[in-house]
């Protein structure tokens, strides 16, 4: 077995590395090429671990049109038999898509009824020699038995003909997507593959006060498990990706308005602010004098001077190396790793799949590289006792800094069952 992992190129960002445009044309850049060399060829799989497709920042058109440039080169280099994609925060809509695809779309053109949609569709990666004939790459709530790379997929996706010319010519790539968690065994450990968008306050927003507000009548247990987890925030995640990103004019404005509050310049803010104030006293249209109107007044003043604070001391996730250190991401990772501990559970019972709770961690979504065995990983205490640990893919993007770009990092993660897994850096 063979696998190469990435993360975070956000395809459709004007400050991806990875496809050059040149005089309209797309072409190989030189972190791809940094790239091939660091992932080898002739891969079982190439994994990709969320935020590929940017759908947050650009239109449709856009995205698909560089990705279908990358994955070209992909397959012409023949780096992989076949991708296994694990959506992220930019992406998290391309889950709704597969999901709306195989349970809606699929069953309707056959006769059949519509079924509801599977939140979570954990993939596993078994290398254990233990198990001999059951090696493999496995859906198992998706597909019965192991996954061969090279064979015909039980559904055809719509990814799949990405890579093919408007003349007909060219191979397909073969996709399978997993959500939010891809799982690997092998002798030696079993490692996690996610994201890691819902370590963030934004992407468990609703889920976090949903459990505040509705409680008992929620009609769940103490926590989330997995499935839960993504349906729960699934109305702000779809909102952050493609409700934003596919909103025409409003596209454009909240990308200028996101620069501005990253670089701490709150002048487009506050006026908006004052307009949204503004407004709100034309529609109550208190009578002169009127004590409402003062109490109005003084609560959306402090509502505002919040929200400027607020805004002020806002520190972005993506470049942070103290994010993952912060009591309130390790809280929400514990959280995250106690609902992955419940579908392993679920998988083990109803599969005979035998995981073992995995001891390390591959993620993206923070641009910061970690490569493997590296003695800076955070080592993150689990409920029940013992630690886990935590690297990171990094990133593909050219950070805008004050002094112009520069490339942050990214880390290329390979297994094979020989070697085991190691990264490889790209500076």
């Amino acid at each position: 077995m063979k696998l190469v992992i990435i993360s975070d190129t956000h395809f459709g960002d004007e400050t991806g590395t990875l496809v050059d445009i040149v005089d309209g044309q797309y072409q190989r850049s030189s972190k791809y090429e940094k790239f091939i060399k660091a992932a080898g060829s002739d891969n079982d799989f190439l994994v990709l671990s969320g935020d590929i497709l940017d759908f947050s920042i650009k239109n449709y058109a856009a995205v698909y049109n560089e990705a279908r440039a990358f994955f070209q080169f992909v397959q012409q280099d023949k780096i992989a038999r076949a991708v296994i994609y694990v959506p992220g925060n930019h992406d998290f809509s391309m889950w709704n898509t597969v999901e709306y695809q195989i349970r809606i779309i699929y069953p309707i053109s056959k006769g059949c009824p519509a079924r509801d949609f599977r939140w979570s569709a954990p993939g596993l990666i078994d290398d254990r020699t233990v198990k001999g004939d059951r090696r493999g790459f496995y859906l198992p709530t998706v597909v019965k038995g192991a996954i061969d790379p090279e064979a015909e997929p039980h559904v055809k996706m719509f990814l799949n003909s990405l890579t093919k010319n408007e003349d007909g010519s060219g191979e397909e790539t073969r996709f399978y997507f997993a959500y939010p968690n891809l799982y690997i065994v092998t002798d030696k450990e079993s490692v996690l593959v996610t994201h890691g968008h819902y370590l963030e306050p934004y992407w468990t927003l609703s889920g976090e006060w949903v459990m505040k507000i509705a409680q008992e009548d929620l009609k769940i247990g103490d926590a989330f498990d997995l499935w839960e987890l993504v349906a729960v925030n699934q109305p702000l995640c779809q909102l952050a990706c493609t409700g934003i990103g596919q909103a025409g004019p409003l596209t454009a404005l909240v990308q200028k308005t996101q620069l501005q509050i990253k670089s701490g310049e709150l002048k487009d803010i506050k006026k908006y602010l004052n307009r949204l104030d503004n407004e709100i006293d034309r529609r109550l249209d208190y009578k002169f004098l009127d004590p409402r109107e003062w109490l109005s007044d003084t609560c959306l003043n402090n509502l505002k001077k919040q929200a400027i604070e607020l805004l002020g001391n806002y520190k972005d996730t993506r470049y942070s190396e103290e994010f993952i250190h912060k009591k309130e991401v390790l809280n929400r990772f514990r959280d995250f790793y106690d609902a992955s501990r419940v579908e392993i559970a679920t998988l083990n019972e109803s599969y005979g799949l035998d995981i073992p709770e995995p001891r390390k961690i591959i993620f993206g979504h923070t641009h910061c590289p970690i490569s493997w065995g590296s003695p800076q990983a955070l080592k993150a205490k689990v409920s029940g006792g013992g630690y886990v640990t935590l690297y990171n893919t990094g990133g593909w993007l050219m950070r805008k800094t004050e002094a112009g770009a520069e490339f942050c990092g990214a880390e290329v993660f390979t297994y094979d069952s020989k070697g085991g897994f190691k990264s490889i850096t790209i500076n």
